[in-house]
Formats: C-alpha cells, sequence, structure tokens
C-alpha cells in the first residue's frame, strides 16, 4: 500500500486538492484517507445506539445504514490505522495531518518541512506514485496474491529483523530468484520499513500451483535470510 502524506498549513488548500487526488486515484485502486483532527473532536449523535454502544467499550462500533457502513474506533494511532486499511486491500492511502510522520511528503502551501513535491498538479503526484512509501501487512500482501490467483495454495511465513537495510535488498533479489521456479504462480517478500524499537516485520507469501514446491521455495527463502532473522512464524492456507 503506497502512503501520499500530504502536508500543509490550515487554509493552504489540502482538502481541495486531496478530493482531486483522491477522484484520480480510485481508477488505479481501492483508495482511502486518514484526516488528522488536531483542532477539535468529531462528534457522535448523542443517544443513539452506535454512540451508546462505542461509550460503552465496543471496538469497533460499527453502524450500517442503506448508503454506507460506519466503524468508530477507540485507537487513536496513525500506525494502527494503516494497519487496517493494508489488511483491507487499499492500495493508497492518502494522510492529512501528523506532520511528525517521516513519509515522503507532498507540500501544500509553505511549511518547514521535508517533501518529496509541493504544489503539484494532481497529474504530477499520479506520476510520481513510485517515489512514495511502501506500507506492508501480512494480510494485505496475502489478499493481493489470493485476488490474483483466486483457489489456489497460499503459504505465509513472517519473520522480524533489525538489519532494515541489508533484509530490504536480500528481499528483492531473494523475490527475484524465487519467482523464476516454475511450480510459483506468485511471489511476494516484503520488510516493513516502519517499525516500532527497530523490529522490523518481514512478509512472505507464496501462490503456488501445489504444496510441495511451495515448501520448497519457503525453504529456499528462510535459509538465505536466516542470517539476519529474529524470530519468525508461518502458516498454510
Amino acid at each position: 500500500m503506497k502512503v501520499l502524506h500530504i502536508a500543509g498549513w490550515s487554509g493552504s488548500g489540502k482538502t481541495t486538492f486531496i478530493l482531486k487526488l483522491c477522484a484520480h486515484l480510485v481508477p488505479f485502486g481501492k483508495t482511502a484517507t486518514i484526516k488528522h483532527i488536531g483542532s477539535h473532536y468529531s462528534t457522535l449523535p448523542p443517544g443513539k445506539d452506535t454512540t451508546l454502544h462505542f461509550e460503552s467499550g465496543a471496538d469497533p462500533a460499527i453502524g450500517i445504514d442503506k448508503e454506507k457502513t460506519s466503524a468508530i474506533f477507540h485507537a487513536v494511532d496513525c500506525d494502527a490505522a494503516l494497519n487496517m486499511l493494508s489488511d483491507f486491500g487499499v492500495r493508497y492511502a492518502i494522510v492529512e495531518g501528523f506532520k511528525k510522520k517521516p513519509f515522503q511528503k507532498v507540500l501544500i502551501g509553505d511549511m518547514d518541512c521535508n517533501y518529496l513535491v509541493k504544489n503539484p498538479e494532481v497529474f504530477d503526484v499520479i506520476a510520481i506514485l513510485d517515489y512514495f512509501d511502501d506500507w506492508y501487512t501480512l494480510s494485505g500482501l496475502t489478499q493481493e496474491l489470493i485476488d490474483q490467483f483466486p483457489g489456489k495454495h497460499c503459504i505465509t511465513w513472517t519473520g522480524y529483523t533489525h538489519n532494515y537495510l541489508k533484509v530490504s535488498g536480500a528481499c528483492e533479489e531473494i523475490e527475484e530468484n524465487l519467482k523464476m521456479d516454475p511450480g510459483i504462480l506468485g511471489i511476494r517478500l516484503r520488510v516493513q520499513k516502519w517499525a516500532d524499537n527497530n523490529r522490523h516485520p518481514v512478509y512472505l507469501v507464496i501462490m503456488t500451483k501445489n504444496p510441495l514446491s511451495g515448501m520448497k521455495v519457503l525453504s529456499q527463502a528462510m535459509v538465505r535470510l536466516a542470517p539476519y532473522m529474529d524470530t519468525v512464524q508461518g502458516s498454510e492456507q
């Protein structure tokens, strides 16, 4: 999932830009937004059932009407929201606010911060999507391959490393090598850059024609990654 971080002062035109960006991103893949409401609280209708559910501790409290589904969570953490969106199969997450997050930024107006591009047109951003940061979860990567190869055998593996730079380079090399195996339909080997305590998750998802081919490729990947890993866990579906 790509994270497009929109930064700028209030009144700079961020909302107008985000609305245009959403409309142009949706044809490329599922698009979602995260807005940091820093100056006030979003309000819930008092006394309504969903509000009462939330106030009683439901997490999330979900309401469904004829037009939409609304979910209210108690967590107020941007990382948790990004994990949820990735798990849900979102391809592009537009984040507004959270200025201290070190994502590649689109700056609207003037602000003292690092940015990838300043005051662009929407099509300028579309042209450089590959330069924005990636956010990975195991569920998101798995769903990506399941959508491509429904009904096939899926093997997943998760490890953790403190050596992001070496593992990041190794993942690219290993994936390029392993995807040539004739028994493999698709493979994703990714390391999450954004991690607490410098403990970066490493995700491997293999979609295969048969379990034996998948287990063989899994073993090869684990051997090559082993020198850099802390702990691992895996599963078959």
